[in-house]
């Protein structure tokens, strides 16, 4: 169940001993930008309590970060302080939108075929119909695992999101994924921390951070991730599975945006 709120950030904050400011990568000038980007959405009318995901399958489950909104979670004494950004953001956890679709690539984020017709205009794309429905200030993207193959078209797409998003006064959040699905050169996840060094925009580097989990967090199709039935941080059990780990690494990049937000300058 949600524990009590406190009062200060407990410092430091690891997850499987590895330091939050290792996988959340907020420089200053990404939180400025931040400050920049919530600012204009603010005056284009966003709804600051509002996240909208962007995935493939990945993102497309009932154990990606929904357990948050269904009271399915134990933060435990350590991370008791991200209990704000959950209330925050309550409702945003457990909505899967329009622009989470299996095998979604990001040459086909801006296709209109890809967008849902019973709730996207004639030739809305997924993008634009998300932002439009649900007016988010901050998107979580989460992409990559099905653009093997495709370097350019991935680069290229990747940050035409970006640019559409900052255009629209919406805080991209990028993140790098756990599987070697394109390579093992890793590409896709470089590709990814590329843009977001270029552009300043908060880093989710969940791939970091999967190399402390068992199997690096992924099942049997080395793509989709293992999971547990409840987010309970006081379980060693749910730090050797691949869900629990990235949905607390996720909300404490939420945490980071919503410290930004309501305390400029401060987080």
């Amino acid at each position: 169940m949600p524990s009590s709120t406190p009062t200060a950030t407990p410092v430091p904050v690891l997850v499987n001993g590895i330091p939050v400011d290792e996988f959340v990568i907020m420089s200053p000038e990404v939180r400025q930008q931040i400050r920049e980007t919530f600012a204009l959405g603010q005056e284009l009318g966003r709804d600051a309590h509002v996240f909208s995901k962007i995935g493939d399958s990945v993102a497309l489950t009932p154990h990606y970060l929904t357990l948050f909104d269904k009271g399915q979670y134990t933060l435990g004494e350590e991370y008791d302080y991200l209990q704000p950004a959950i209330d925050y953001y309550a409702g945003s956890f457990e909505r899967y939108g329009v622009a989470t679709r299996i095998g979604l690539h990001a040459w086909s984020l801006f296709d209109p075929l890809w967008a849902d017709k019973d709730w996207c205009q004639p030739n809305e794309d997924m993008v634009t119909c998300e932002i439009r429905l649900n007016n988010p200030s901050v998107l979580l993207i989460r992409l990559g695992s099905n653009d093997a193959g495709a370097e350019k078209a991935f680069d290229d797409n990747m940050r035409a999101l970006v640019e559409y998003a900052l255009e629209n006064g919406v805080i991209p959040i990028m993140s790098t994924k756990a599987d070697r699905f394109e390579g093992i050169d890793d590409r896709n996840n470089k590709i990814v921390r590329q843009i977001a060094a270029d552009y300043h925009l908060p880093l989710w580097d969940f791939d970091f951070v999967a190399g402390s989990i068992p199997g690096r967090g992924l099942g049997s199709d080395q793509v989709h991730m293992t999971m547990t039935d409840s987010n309970d941080y006081t379980d060693p059990t749910s730090f050797e599975r691949g869900y629990p780990v990235s949905d607390l690494t996720a909300l404490m990049t939420l945490y980071a945006v919503y410290q930004e937000i309501i305390n400029p300058g401060d987080a």
